[in-house]
């Protein structure tokens, strides 16, 4: 007994029991609003099908199918869509309860100290459990909860001998290194999503949700991805036949060769070919490399920061914002017949139809000014233009920040607030106005909006009744020009929870055209070094 007793001691979690408190599954269309959950109880969330992020504090992961990550009592999650299919996740709340001296006593501490170390391994494994739970959640007498409670204590140690099983993760993460290592040096043999799958010893569907998550590709795009970039060394080197180069890679039909090709690089084969000594060959924010025009003439922009291209003197011959609920029109954009496509997002299927059309870049508008001139002068052979551009920007803001400095106190805090996408509110992150107040010489961000930031939102929604924790000393009220999201503006105004605001109290309040104000674009930048400070100054004279 003795021993028992120590090893005990020595064991975190024989020190408590489980009880599940509630089970639920989510469906979250594309425009369901998913505001912050505060957390009473242990949680596990589960992605099922979908890909979104998920926001816990200052913390930021990826959500995608298979997913699992444990949250605390007393914390809060938050979690976006990251494209326009709907995301499918499942809620587990329990209970734990520490055995201390013969007493139980609710346990309120992180019981997973490695949110992350459940994955895509993990859910294979425990999906089975997941089943079960679901069929035996709505219990009707004793026999059945206590039922539903064995299933649960099974979850429980599927997940603990997950958790507790360090070189479960080491020996999967080592296999499957050993078999893209084997696509790279073997890519002209016959492989098989079954045939990579047994080489790391897991199950073929599972096999592909690790591979995606390593790579940010499926084992067949990998794959044709690794057999087209040793095509266009064979393309630069030799005139053979394409069906004898489709062979040499590992093709065995030479039109599907010259399918994949096109959708990967955007040109035919022999497009490339004669093109290759006019192009440069780029990375793009999502890591696809792309052969663009050395001077395009015909570019086309889908996002809303095409002041970034203006200030680097490139000319557009379209720019539209775009999202899920203004799709692009891939048929138009063919008829334009454009040489170079900048499309800011991360929708691989969208990318994918445009680079059908014309070499296409993937950009981030929610990266730093400095970034995003950077890699735009990068890519377009204009980084002269973009140095001198931030180099003026950068010194224009601290003369800025030194005048108005004189207007405001030290530590004062600024939150900037908008309501989008309909009757959605929202405070700004990363992007528009926010960047610009947040410099190390003007306003401070408030803890959450900090939260925020410290995560690398772009922005957060919220709801009006927790407006409070939100608001700073300073609030940026942005006027938006779509009729319901005005009209939610209007109503904010009139509510209690505004009213009583310290900022509104004292008169700090500065409603703006959205528009002129919150655009992160560079010419739209520049443009608030004079705007603002005529704003404070008419405000705190």
């Amino acid at each position: 007994m003795k021993t028992l007793d120590v090893n005990q001691d020595k064991l975190f979690f024989s020190a408590f029991m489980f009880r599940m408190h509630r089970l639920e599954q989510r469906i979250e269309p594309p425009n369901q609003i998913m505001l912050e959950v505060q957390c009473d109880k242990h949680t596990f969330l589960i992605c099922e099908e979908g890909e979104g992020h998920l926001y816990i504090g200052q913390e930021y992961w990826p959500f995608t199918a298979g997913c699992i990550y444990p949250i605390s009592p007393g914390e809060a999650y938050q979690l976006e869509h990251r494209n326009s299919n709907h995301l499918t996740y499942t809620v587990m709340a329990y209970d734990a309860f520490q055995v201390l001296s013969g007493h139980l006593k609710w346990y309120s501490q992180p019981l997973f100290q490695q949110r992350a170390q459940f994955n895509d391994a993990a859910y294979e494994s425990v999906s089975g459990e997941l089943a079960e739970l679901f069929a035996s959640r709505n219990y009707k007498n004793d026999a059945e909860y206590c039922h539903l409670n064995v299933r649960f204590q099974l979850w429980m140690e599927r997940i603990i001998t997950r958790y507790t099983s360090k070189g479960t993760d080491t020996n999967s993460e080592s296999e499957l290194t050993r078999t893209i290592q084997y696509i790279e040096e073997c890519y002209r043999d016959e492989i098989t999503v079954h045939k990579l799958a047994n080489m790391a010893g897991v199950r073929p569907k599972l096999y592909t949700t690790m591979f995606k998550q390593r790579t940010g590709q499926k084992p067949l795009d990998y794959i044709n991805h690794v057999r087209i970039q040793h095509a266009k060394e064979w393309l630069r080197k030799t005139d053979e036949p394409l069906r004898d180069i489709a062979s040499r890679v590992g093709f065995k039909d030479e039109f599907y060769f010259s399918r994949r090709f096109r959708q990967i690089t955007g040109l035919s084969p022999r497009q490339y070919d004669r093109s290759i000594q006019q192009q440069t060959l780029v990375q793009d924010w999502l890591g696809h490399d792309v052969r663009i025009p050395a001077n395009p003439e015909r570019v086309i922009y889908y996002g809303d920061t095409a002041g970034d291209l203006r200030a680097l003197g490139v000319h557009l011959i379209v720019n539209e914002e775009h999202d899920a609920m203004t799709p692009i029109d891939i048929e138009k954009t063919a008829r334009l017949k454009p040489d170079l496509i900048i499309i800011d997002g991360e929708d691989e299927y969208l990318y994918e139809q445009l680079s059908r059309i014309a070499p296409t870049l993937a950009y981030n508008s929610h990266a730093s000014l400095h970034e995003r001139l950077t890699r735009a002068g990068n890519w377009l052979g204009r980084q002269n233009q973009a140095e001198r551009w931030l180099s003026s920007y950068e010194e224009r803001t601290l003369q800025m920040w030194e005048k108005i400095g004189k207007m405001i106190h030290l530590g004062e805090t600024a939150s900037v607030l908008t309501y989008h996408r309909g009757a959605r509110l929202f405070v700004m992150g990363n992007i528009g106005l926010a960047p610009l107040l947040y410099h190390p010489f003007g306003f401070r961000p408030v803890h959450k909006v900090q939260e925020a930031l410290a995560a690398g939102r772009a922005y957060k929604e919220i709801s009006a009744d927790a407006i409070q924790e939100y608001a700073g000393d300073h609030l940026f009220l942005m006027l938006p020009q779509e009729p319901v999201a005005r009209q939610a503006t209007e109503n904010l105004i009139q509510s209690p929870e505004w009213r009583a605001l310290t900022a509104v109290e004292q008169g700090r309040v500065y409603p703006l055209e959205e528009l002129a104000w919150n655009s992160g674009d560079a010419q739209t930048c520049n443009q608030l070094l004079e705007r603002l400070p005529e704003l404070l100054g008419n405000h705190l004279r």
